[in-house]
């Protein structure tokens, strides 16, 4: 296959047998057809002619463009010189008219200045009139603070004596506040135990278990209430809960005085499930219990059996929860019957 390359010029496609026989010339990169080769050879010729006839021409036509050159820039730099001096004197001109009108904006600000100084003496020494006058004043001022000063000095005594006084008063608080403490843990202890106490006689004063008929499952039930295992009673009451016999009420009853809260609390959501009429005096009486959730959910069963609601709130005051209990109370006396 012939190589074919194409001219850097004329685009011109040149064979490779061209540049082989001195026909087309190739350098590095670039390649020259014949054509422009020629081309190129010829205009070389000419110009090497044309330089020859024209040596003694061309520095006379260099001469005569650089005399008139040089004229040319006379006359310019002349006209420069007269249209710089006219700016010139156009410029110092204006100059003395802005020297003028500077001075008679001096003068001007000079005179309201002078004016400004003068209002303002006249201003000083009013000030000065004034601040004369309240001297006095302020001087008795000062007289009359001086001598509350003096009085609150002999109060200052007194107040490091009420301070101790007050720290010792302190010191006695809370002497008395540990002793509350010690008391209210006897009286907690205390409620306790005779919880436990009245449970154990409620217990022993029920019906003998033999003696209800019940079945043994339910027996074994009762049994377990008497567990002194706090959570195998829960565990007893919350199966008996779903039995609904009027002849457990008792039995469920009784745990409204357990010495365990949430023993209390299902006790009194079993008997307000089963509508437990019977057990209103003892639900009424569970209104004041320790826990707020246990005296929510002895209202809640009252509310339930009773279909009433005299509007107890399990947190509030203990003054506002004695009203509500009373108010059950008075209920329960003119219902009963």
């Amino acid at each position: 296959m012939t190589d074919l390359f194409f001219c850097n010029i004329c685009d011109q496609s040149v064979p490779l047998s061209r540049l082989e026989g001195g026909e087309a010339v190739r350098h590095g990169g670039r390649v020259i057809c014949p054509t422009c080769c020629d081309a190129i050879s010829l205009s070389q010729k000419n110009d090497d002619k044309s330089k020859g006839e024209g040596n003694m021409f061309f520095p006379l036509f260099i001469a005569l463009i650089a005399c008139g050159a040089c004229v040319f820039l006379y006359l310019e730099l002349d006209k420069v010189k007269e249209d710089t001096t006219v700016h010139v004197n156009d410029a110092v001109m204006m100059l003395h008219r802005s020297m003028g009108d500077i001075q008679l904006a001096q003068e001007a600000s000079f005179k309201e200045v002078s004016t400004q100084i003068d209002g303002l003496e006249a201003s000083m020494q009013d000030g000065l009139a004034a601040s004369i006058g309240m001297t006095g004043a302020v001087d008795a001022r000062v007289s009359g603070i001086v001598s509350q000063v003096d009085q609150l000095e002999g109060l200052a005594d007194g107040q490091a004596t009420l301070q101790q006084s007050v720290r010792s008063l302190q010191a006695q608080a809370q002497v008395s506040e540990e002793g509350m403490r010690g008391v209210r843990t006897g009286q907690e202890f205390l409620r306790d135990s005779i919880a436990e106490l009245e449970r154990k006689v409620v217990v022993a004063t029920a019906a003998p278990i033999q003696a209800t008929g019940f079945s043994s499952d339910v027996k074994a039930l009762l049994d377990q209430l008497k567990d002194d295992d706090p959570l195998k009673r829960v565990s007893a009451i919350e199966k008996i809960s779903k039995f609904d016999d009027p002849a457990l009420i008792p039995y469920v009853e009784a745990l409204l005085d357990d010495n365990y809260e949430m023993n209390r609390f299902y006790a009194a959501n079993t008997l307000g499930n089963w509508n437990a009429m019977p057990s209103v005096p003892t639900l009424i009486q569970a209104l004041a219990d320790d826990f707020a959730f246990v005296r929510k959910e002895a209202n809640a069963a009252l509310v339930k059996i009773t279909k009433e609601d005299v509007g107890y709130d399990s947190k509030g005051s203990e003054k506002d929860r004695q009203k509500a209990t009373e108010r059950w109370s008075e209920w329960w006396t003119k219902n009963s019957k």
